[in-house]
């Protein structure tokens, strides 16, 4: 692995750190700037799909609201100007007042860009 491949790994790392912080903070402006314009999908782990305004106006609206999120077994791929990265979720979510703890595999797909990073795409299967 050379030098630059490790930076980019690391970067998509911290990238999706980010990521997770502005959804606890329900931040929509800051995940605005991280997902892609045109291209992002988002789909849930019961099969629902996202696109980038339906999913920041599920944030903005606190339809439901992360909690928590500990990300475990990662692993980071290069494939061009694209970066997967996926791994398993614990995720708690507040949704309505009721706590709810889901248990998921995950893959996010990240795009280099001149402007950083953006998240083409996140997926969650539900694990069993």
């Amino acid at each position: 692995m050379t030098k630059e491949d490790s930076d980019i790994r690391a970067q998509v790392l911290a990238a999706d750190e980010s990521r997770y912080q502005a959804l606890y903070r329900q931040d929509v402006a800051a995940l605005g700037h991280m997902l892609a314009d045109e291209d992002y999908v988002h789909i849930h782990a019961n099969g629902k799909v996202d696109d980038k305004a339906a999913f920041l106006a599920s944030i903005e609206t606190a339809r439901y609201r992360f909690v928590q999120a500990e990300r475990t077994a990662q692993q980071v791929r290069l494939a061009g100007p694209l970066v997967l990265l996926h791994g398993r979720t614990l995720t708690t979510l507040d949704v309505a007042g009721e706590t709810k703890v889901m248990d998921n595999a995950f893959t996010t797909v990240w795009k280099q860009t001149e402007g950083g990073l953006k998240l083409l795409h996140w997926q969650a299967t539900r694990r069993l």
